[in-house]
């Protein structure tokens, strides 16, 4: 697994290998197949892979295909990406965030895939994983349409205890009554696996709408937690009233980009059983276009802070 201040290893996932030469192209200005693929020869493990003769055959064809991801990724951003391609799409230059707001929101989501999010996700006295929360939110916002949809950041680290935050939701939706704990256990702060809600409503306030449960994940550990996250569930074990009339959408939010190789295996996974959403890091730059000012702000602060702290520019 790749992060920051190492090269991957040989046997890299396609997106692994891209994160690392967009994130050479940030500290060095540009990076070719030639230089990543140097960085990376510097390893000491080296292992046998059948069919292949040379290691750095292997090598030149994932950075290949890493720079056809990187192409993908490109379009993907439509018009927000922090890289470019030269006309040989075989090196990739870093041109700056000072076009678009949205290029940060990729860098950060880059930062956010490869640090360790556990031991290193405070920046400028920010938290990284937190900004995702809010990012989500903003997100689905502007996805289900920014005029009438309105969030609410459930995650548990917002302020407000856990029954509180349940009250607060029902009473914003006007269904599901309030909080209600119907298995009389012991209330644990991450019991709910919430961080994002979202809904649209009508103007007439009734309930039956549609409403979206969400989930933010940074890092790259979150593939074991997918599905996670089961709103009925939810609804039954913390709401007065067990449902809403409508049952909510899940969605996924996370920071990483997802290697095209397991698209399908990791969007069926996120979107089933029931309907669900499914944002990975291009899907959340296409969608942030307008966020408010403050978490904008924090966001370049985070950046900024974690950027220095890695390469000391």
């Amino acid at each position: 697994m790749f992060r920051l201040s190492h090269a991957p290893t040989r046997g890299a996932q396609i997106n692994e290998l891209a994160d690392f030469i967009e994130w050479q192209a940030w500290c060095n200005g540009n990076c070719s197949s030639r230089s990543a693929n140097s960085a990376i020869d510097q390893l000491d493990d080296n292992f046998d892979i059948e069919g292949v003769e040379d290691d750095s055959d292997k090598v030149g064809f994932d950075l290949e295909e890493a720079f056809v991801e990187i192409q993908k990724r490109e379009a993907a951003c439509s018009g927000a990406y922090p890289f470019t391609l030269d006309a040989t799409g075989t090196v990739l230059h870093f041109i700056g965030v000072e076009v678009n707001f949205r290029q940060t929101v990729y860098l950060y989501l880059l930062l956010g895939t490869r640090l360790n999010m556990q031991t290193e996700k405070i920046h400028a006295e920010i938290d990284g994983t937190l900004l995702l929360e809010e990012l989500g939110a903003e997100l689905l916002k502007h996805y289900l349409g920014a005029e009438r949809t309105e969030t609410m950041v459930f995650g548990t680290a917002a302020t407000g205890g856990f029954p509180e935050k349940v009250n607060q939701l029902c009473t914003a939706l006007r269904e599901g009554g309030c909080f209600h704990h119907h298995d009389k256990g012991r209330v644990y702060a991450n019991d709910a696996g919430l961080d994002v809600v979202a809904w649209k409503p009508f103007s007439d306030y009734r309930p039956g709408k549609l409403i979206v449960f969400a989930q933010c994940k940074t890092g790259t550990s979150w593939h074991g937690q997918i599905g996670e996250l089961n709103p009925e569930a939810f609804l039954n074990t913390w709401t007065r009233e067990r449902t809403f009339q409508a049952n909510p959408l899940r969605a996924l939010i996370v920071a990483e980009a997802i290697s095209p190789n397991r698209w399908g295996e990791i969007t069926g996974k996120a979107t089933k059983p029931n309907s669900g959403l499914f944002f990975e890091r291009c899907r959340i730059v296409d969608f942030t276009a307008k966020i408010n000012e403050d978490l904008k702000d924090r966001i370049i602060k985070w950046v900024n802070a974690a950027f220095i702290s890695q390469t000391g520019k």
